[in-house]
């Protein structure tokens, strides 16, 4: 497996603009978040395309898609679905790689017991980032959302019941979000302005109303949607990647990796020699502190020492 592992580093090393130490870090992230050494493999090329697509390195894109596809409880070959989704979003709203992860690691998980797809909270951060509202702010509103959207306590479940909006279908499971948010401003559109901001309040909570009030204009117009449907475009991270690789910076970062290289297969041929060399170097050293001339030769340079002091 570490030879796997090594190799696949080593070649990719060679042939992206990342250099096989950075490689075999993102690795690491990988495998501490559960992946398999076959799981590993297959989501390498994935995470190059975000690194690079995100201005980020390697380590962090790894780390940031591995928390991500935990907290939503993706299987891992699914990442690079999650890879997609981050660049289509940060890409198309004011929203960078490292705040998806900040909002995320929020958000995820009470979105996946919600069965809310990361398409969906995807569409979410994306307009609250272009409201202002990031990272972890952004996740902490969602997550209030959801949880009093999906138990309200008793003050919300009287604002939505005075509202006529229902947050569960039939079966007693939580509606897609972006009908929710559409029917609560569609409702609330019909009070004056200082009751509209009240329900919101009793909706939403305190700390959640100004995203809640984001969102719910935006499920209402169907552009939430329409984020949800382009936030799933698929390849976008490896197209991303690309442009940005061909490119004079890019280049120089591609041979870079190739010199690296060139240095680890350089260092190899010597390694053993060097090895063997490096063992009877030690080994001679230490015969000679056991050795009667070795503690002859101390003896005499503490009394050389001592002498000198009396001096």
């Amino acid at each position: 497996d570490m030879e796997k592992l090594a190799a696949q580093a080593r070649e990719l090393g060679a042939s992206t603009s990342w250099s096989a130490t950075e490689a075999a870090e993102a690795m690491k992230y990988l495998a501490m978040a559960g992946l398999s050494v076959e799981e590993t493999m297959t989501a390498m090329p994935g995470m190059l395309n975000l690194a690079s697509a995100g201005a980020v390195d390697l380590a962090t894109s790894a780390d940031i898609a591995s928390n991500i596809l935990s907290g939503f409880g993706l299987e891992a070959a699914e990442i690079g679905r999650v890879g997609d989704v981050l660049t289509n979003t940060f890409t198309s709203s004011n929203t960078t790689l490292q705040g998806l992860g900040e909002t995320m690691k929020y958000v995820a998980p009470v979105a996946a017991a919600a069965s809310v797809e990361i398409e969906d909270v995807a569409a979410m951060v994306a307009k609250l980032g272009d409201a202002g509202i990031q990272g972890g702010e952004a996740g902490t509103a969602l997550r209030a959302m959801l949880l009093r959207l999906a138990g309200p306590p008793k003050m919300a479940a009287d604002a939505l019941e005075e509202l006529g909006v229902a947050t569960r279908d039939a079966n007693d499971n939580m509606r897609p979000m972006s009908e929710i948010l559409a029917d609560l401003e569609r409702e609330m559109s019909k009070l004056g302005t200082a009751d509209k901001i009240e329900a919101a309040k009793r909706i939403y909570g305190v700390e959640a109303a100004s995203a809640g009030m984001v969102l719910s204009a935006q499920a209402a117009t169907g552009a939430l949607d329409e984020m949800s449907a382009a936030v799933a475009r698929q390849g976008s991270s490896a197209e991303v990647a690309a442009r940005m690789g061909d490119t004079f910076q890019g280049a120089l970062k591609t041979l870079g990796s190739a010199i690296s290289e060139a240095k680890i297969a350089f260092g190899e041929k010597f390694i053993e020699p060097f090895t063997e060399q490096v063992q009877k170097a030690a080994k001679a050293v230490t015969d000679f502190a056991k050795s009667d001339a070795f503690k002859a030769m101390a003896d005499g340079m503490v009394s050389a020492f001592k002498a000198m002091v009396a001096a």
